[in-house]
């Protein structure tokens, strides 16, 4: 299959507010441009958003319910009751359960903990499972990461288990029967942060705990590498509070002096290397994921609370084992997705509906997952067992699949998520109608251009401004994740000069630049892209800049995440018909200040673009001219008035002693807008 084309998306260009925040933080305008894609638009919420630290984490008591929740706690610390912590199999409920531990273990709590099966059990609680947990001696319960729609399990413990839950789904309309509830998203909950992992919601708990135990005066941030890890491997904003808690995290990573991810980290190759978002969203905690997936994550909380080195050191290697196995897995499943995806013809297919007799149902959407990213459709797997289908979908932003879903009620056993994920349980026999219906579906509420992935880019810069000072602004950006993408930026028109294959089966694609600024070009999984371009022409390109170390090396490196080679001189003058870009708008301003210096002032649209023709060889319609003069008059860098037909008066101001930004008039904004609108058919 070619590789899919992505349509370049430009982010608004907010020049004066760009300048504006530039100015007030000593920033670059291209960053100050990334803050404001982000909904950062003043000094006071920009500064938080780069510099806040632990004072700005709120008071967790905020949260609904937590007082009863300590005091609860607190009477079954003192009166040695048997705790367990019921947690979740993914990173986010094993790093709860494991922060939630050590803090209990702190206060010489009687505590155990209980990860129920994925395969046998699935997710939340279950009534098997708290029966055996009263029958063993536990009177209190703490869910970490579940609970929240658990009404019926609940309901079946009543008087004879006390239950506090502490979760950050979404709450159903009825709640459940629990002691205490703790849920910053639960009606009635004045907590500032409502977006916090199950992870966080967890830490918070903790932070309580230990308030009520040493005073509010003793801030906790005890495991906050474990919240860091747990945060970012679920997917929740990294924004506002999360945004601190992963930061302080991935600091403390670097140092941490906990056996199991010392030894997680040495499993992974990262010892000794900068860990950020990334590291840990693709190295650490797919690791950690793995044994939930294919085994026992209790085995993950093991590997975090351990105090022995060398045991840590064998579960991390069973963690490494494991996710080879699931890796494994995958690579199997997904090879017999896409024999299926043979038989279809996949230019009329919607949604791809794939199904298997006793697919690992712990990868499924995993592999929805990379079938999503390569084909750009929405993705249902289904594990079928038993005359039943279990499924995860996994969408694109276009196509809602919980509402699709909802539509499908009638053929489906159950179902849940929300608009880009789901799960659902379906009889098998049912299988082709929700292909049918989905199909249906999908043609009704989607077009074409729904099916080509998009890449926003924050700005468009030239390569001389890529330095030093600019990649460490641009940290100050980290970490990135869900809400806080890493920021996009585009250059145009910069001469290729070699480009050459690299890695397995020559899946990559290195080029270098004639360029003096950085000429160091890397551009993963894309070596198919090689034959469509020329060494020696200008190509255009979307890139993240970064730092490449290699053997002790350190030079600025372009991560490409699509090349394209720039247009042709006939599109490029198509182009410049329809509206000016900084060149053109260079050029009538430069023709200009010699007629001026000549004592030329009464001049004709054509007498500009004749001239413009003979010192640079461009040809610029009369209508671009036009909105040329109309930028420069907006910048107050010219006058003109209306003399006969054609002919106007054209006057140059002193330029200003401030720099001018070309984005600070609203004409060349609008401009920039229809020139990517006709870029982006141009692809």
């Amino acid at each position: 299959m070619a590789r899919l084309q992505k349509a370049w998306r430009l982010f608004p260009v907010k020049g004066e507010l760009a300048s504006e925040l530039s100015r007030k933080l000593n920033i670059s305008r291209h960053i100050a441009q990334a803050l404001i894609n982000r909904g950062i638009t003043d000094e006071q919420k920009a500064v938080e958003f780069l510099y806040a630290g632990m004072e700005h984490i709120a008071d967790p008591y905020l949260l609904k319910d937590m007082g009863t929740a300590a005091l609860r706690i607190a009477h079954a610390l003192e009166a040695r009751e048997k705790i367990t912590i019921y947690g979740d199999y993914d990173v986010d409920g094993i790093t709860a359960c494991a922060i939630l531990y050590k803090t209990l273990s702190r206060l010489e709590a009687n505590v155990e903990f209980y990860i129920p099966d994925r395969q046998s059990e699935g997710y939340g609680l279950n009534i098997a499972a708290l029966n055996n947990l009263k029958q063993t001696g536990t009177t209190l319960v703490i869910t970490v990461d579940c609970g929240i729609s658990a009404i019926k399990e609940i309901e079946a413990v009543q008087g004879q288990l006390d239950i506090i839950v502490t979760d950050h789904h979404q709450p159903p309309p009825q709640l459940p029967p629990a002691l205490a509830i703790i849920n910053p998203k639960q009606p009635g909950c004045a907590y500032p942060e409502k977006n916090l992992a199950g992870v966080g919601v967890a830490f918070k708990l903790c932070q309580a705990l230990w308030q009520h135990y040493h005073g509010t005066g003793n801030s906790f941030f005890d495991y906050i590498e474990i919240v860091a890890i747990g945060t970012i491997a679920d997917i929740v904003p990294l924004t506002g509070e999360n945004r601190i808690l992963v930061k302080l995290g991935l600091n403390r990573l670097l140092t941490t002096d906990n056996p199991g991810i010392k030894a997680l980290v040495e499993v992974c190759g990262l010892t000794g290397k900068g860990i950020d978002s990334g590291s840990v969203g693709f190295v650490i905690a797919p690791r950690l994921n793995a044994v939930g997936r294919v085994s026992q994550a209790a085995t993950g909380v093991e590997l975090l609370l351990t105090n022995d080195s060398e045991y840590a050191r064998e579960l991390a290697n069973l963690l490494d084992e494991e996710n080879s196995a699931r890796q494994a897995i995958e690579k199997l499943i997904l090879a017999k997705a896409e024999e299926q995806l043979e038989a279809i013809e996949l230019s009329t297919a919607k949604v791809l509906v794939l199904a298997g007799e006793n697919w690992h149902s712990g990868v499924i959407g995993i592999v929805a997952s990379r079938l999503v990213e390569k084909y750009y459709k929405p993705v249902i797997m289904i594990s079928i067992q038993e005359g039943y289908g279990k499924g995860s979908c996994r969408s694109i932003p276009a196509f809602d699949i919980y509402t699709a879903l909802s539509r499908c009620l009638d053929i489906l056993t159950q179902f849940g998520g929300h608009h880009q994920a789901a799960g659902l349980t379906i009889p098998a026999e049912n299988i082709p109608l929700l292909r049918e219906r989905l199909q249906a579906i999908a043609t009704e509420t989607l077009s074409a251009a729904d099916y080509v992935p998009i890449l926003t880019i924050d700005s468009v810069l030239a390569l001389e401004e890529v330095n030093a000072a600019f990649i460490e602004q641009l940290a100050c950006l980290e970490p990135y994740g869900f809400a806080n993408p890493s920021p996009l930026f585009a250059c145009r028109n910069v001469k290729l000069r070699e480009k050459r294959l690299v890695g397995q089966q020559s899946r990559h694609l290195k080029l270098t630049l004639e360029h003096t600024s950085v000429n160091d070009v890397i551009a993963w999984n894309m070596g198919e892209l090689s034959d469509n371009l020329t060494c020696n022409e200008t190509i255009d390109m979307v890139f993240v800049p970064k730092y490449n170390e290699w053997q002790g090396h350190k030079k600025l490196q372009l991560t490409a995440r699509d090349v394209r080679q720039s247009l042709d001189r006939q599109t490029q003058a198509k182009l410049n018909a329809i509206a000016p870009d900084r060149d053109c708008v260079s050029q009538v301003y430069l023709t200009l200040k010699r007629y001026n210096r000549s004592g030329l002032h009464d001049l004709s649209l054509r007498n500009i673009s004749d001239n413009i023709f003979s010192n640079y060889k461009d040809t610029l319609s009369e209508r671009v001219i036009d909105l040329s003069l109309a930028i420069l008059g907006e910048l107050k860098l010219l006058t003109r008035e209306f003399v006969e037909q054609d002919v106007f008066r054209i006057h140059l101001q002193p330029a200003p002693t401030i720099k001018l930004e070309l984005t600070d008039s609203p004409t060349f904004r609008e401009s920039i807008r229809l020139r990517e609108e006709f870029l982006n058919q141009h692809i």
